[in-house]
């Protein structure tokens, strides 16, 4: 071995003690007849002691010393002189005094130094070998793997059995697109890439498993998004013999362990269950995020009254008026409104109005001069009364308002909502507000399609009230669908699934899919139902996701080891790229693109 100890392990206790250690240059300050440098490994760094006058020859080689370099020392361990040592590191009070230096390996100057936190993603992400050697990276995906291993340990001490799933499977799209895999040996024919291991956990149901689960690779084909990656990895988990609460519960508590074991926030136990519309009423969004306590209001009645065009025409086509208050702020500016308003419009909303009152006048006395907002004068003294009350104003508040068709309306509002909530520090960031969305609707409407489409996926059983809607009315179709949300971040989705074939049957039938395409795509799952299938449900829930929350990383690219930019590409692989002729035709493939046509 060429270390005897991590750099980051070594302690008084080694003191005067010979050791061997080894890692790479993390800094080093030359003070003429001593130098010293840091040396790290992935246990942390410890300081290193070159002397002059006791060993010149390593004092000298120690000198061409440049960051990254590769090195391994011997030396004697001893205690830091007072006032010399560092509080801000493990190893803090030693030093090791070099008695023999060994360089292992150069390196090229860096393209950034490993522990700087200004390096665009792009080159952080061009050389993820070397972010990789940061002392976040190194954090996160240590924290990473303490995670997966509480998930494994806590599952299996409560009768779940790990499965591995085929990666390479059938195309049965799931709600996005399917990477596929050309077969060489059978010419024209594809595998795909599972986007989850649905239909086969469920056939493990079948099996007679009862409890399984799997740290799953999952992959997507998706349009670009800002926080998605082509690749994730997912726990999947999977029950026989279980209503919807059942799941819940044992969801809930694996997330409330890790919540114990990695966060120091204070947690809601049993996590709230809120219903799909009361959550789009509420909080204009079905992943709300209920650290601040801004919720929407329906002021349908209250501005019924006016003369205010939009919202009498809005009113008339059998819109939503609706609105939010927030305390006045420096911040809320025309031009911060404008960007509102701007927010809402992209969203195919009509934009908003703020309502405000002069700040020096008391709110039981205001009259409707003291009232500031674009449609003042179409408002009157009750209407603004209404209002008042309504949101439980104070002088020092802003309403804002917005009126059309009613979804978007919600989804509009929410997000002014969050926008408002982040920028006026409305959000207790020492929260952690984990909930469950219960009660989606089991189809909506593809528009684009005149059809309807499965809102999570087609394996979701309906519940049995309104099991009877099925094909007459789908729209009244309430699914037993649910999803965990914390912080406005949706971290899974589960289901009780269908398990008679039956009832999935006609459950494709709405969908408006063919008998072939149901034999072709589901066949076996079909038929494993014939055999006695258990009622069962389960979820998929995203590791990557779970893991920044308790890293505190905004994005999951930094708690993934080697993750795609937004627009799928590896930027260290240069992934993905041509394939040589050669290969192509041993799969029977022809390029299209001009581009590739040039490569080839």
């Amino acid at each position: 071995m060429h270390k005897e100890r991590g750099c980051g392990e070594i302690n008084l206790e080694q003191e005067n003690k010979q050791i061997t250690v080894a890692g790479w240059v993390d800094s080093w300050r030359d003070h003429g007849s001593l130098l010293f440098i840091d040396l790290r490994d992935s246990s942390g760094t410890v300081q290193i002691v070159f002397d002059k006058s006791f060993d010149p020859a390593s004092h000298k080689l120690a000198s061409s010393f440049r960051n990254e370099w590769v090195v391994q020392v011997k030396g004697l361990v001893k205690k830091r002189i007072a006032g010399a040592e560092n509080p801000n590191i493990a190893t803090g009070q030693i030093e090791i005094h070099s008695e023999h230096l060994e360089i292992l390996n150069k390196a090229k100057t860096p393209p950034f130094e490993i522990n700087s936190k200004n390096v665009e993603e792009a080159t952080r992400l061009k050389y993820r070998f070397l972010d990789l050697r940061s002392s976040r990276m190194q954090n996160n995906m240590r924290l990473r793997h303490d995670v997966i291993l509480k998930i494994f340990n806590f599952l299996n001490k409560r009768g779940f059995v790990h499965i591995e799933t085929p990666i390479l499977i059938k195309s049965t799209p799931e709600g996005a697109r399917d990477y596929l895999v050309p077969s060489r040996i059978h010419p024209g024919e594809f595998y795909a890439l599972p986007q989850s291991p649905q239909q086969i956990k469920q056939m493990l149901m079948v099996a007679g498993f009862e409890k399984y689960f799997q740290i799953a690779k999952c992959f997507r084909d998706e349009d670009l998004r800002a926080d998605r990656q082509p690749e994730h990895t997912q726990l999947d988990f999977e029950l026989s013999f279980v209503h919807q609460e059942d799941v819940l519960s044992a969801c809930e508590d694996l997330y409330y362990f890790l919540s114990q074991e990695f966060s120091k926030a204070d947690i809601e136990y049993p996590f709230p269950r809120i219903k799909f519309d009361d959550a789009m009423d509420r909080f204009g969004t079905d992943k709300p995020d209920t650290r601040f306590s801004v919720e929407l209001k329906t002021l349908n009645k209250a501005l019924s009254k006016t003369e205010f065009r939009v919202f009498n025409d809005v009113l008339k086509n059998g819109g939503l008026i609706r609105g939010i208050i927030v305390p006045s702020s420096e911040l809320i500016t025309r031009s911060y409104i404008d960007e509102l308003n701007q927010i809402v419009i992209d969203m195919g909303g009509g934009g908003v109005i703020p309502i405000s009152f002069d700040s020096g006048t008391d709110i039981d006395q205001l009259s409707i001069e003291n009232v500031r907002s674009p449609i003042a004068k179409f408002l009157d003294s009750e209407t603004v009364s209404d209002l008042i009350n309504i949101f439980g104003a104070t002088r020092n508040d802003i309403i804002f308002i917005s009126a059309g068709d009613k979804d978007k309306v919600n989804e509009s509002l929410g997000s002014v909502r969050m926008k408002l909530g982040n920028d006026l520090n409305l959000i207790d960031k020492e929260k952690m507000n984990f909930m469950f969305i219960t009660d989606f609707p089991l189809f909506e409407r593809d528009v684009e399609n005149d059809n309807w489409k499965a809102m999570h996926h087609v394996f979701s059983s309906p519940t049995q009230e309104t099991e009877k809607f099925l094909p007459s009315d789908p729209e009244k179709v309430i699914g037993n669908l649910f999803d965990l949300v914390c912080n406005g971040v949706e971290l899974g989705s589960g289901s009780i699934r269908i398990h008679r074939r039956d009832i999935q049957e006609k459950i494709f039938s709405v969908i408006g899919y063919s008998k072939a395409e149901v034999t072709s795509r589901f066949g076996p799952l079909l038929e494993s139902f014939e055999f006695g299938a258990p009622p069962h449900g389960g979820m998929g829930l995203g590791i990557d996701r779970l893991v920044s929350i308790f890293a505190n990383e905004g994005s999951i690219r930094d708690v993934i080891s080697f993750p795609k930019t937004q627009s799928a590409s590896d930027l260290l692989w240069n992934s993905p790229s041509p394939i040589n002729k050669d290969q192509l035709k041993e799969l029977n493939i022809k390029p299209t693109t001009k581009e590739a046509k040039n490569e080839n």
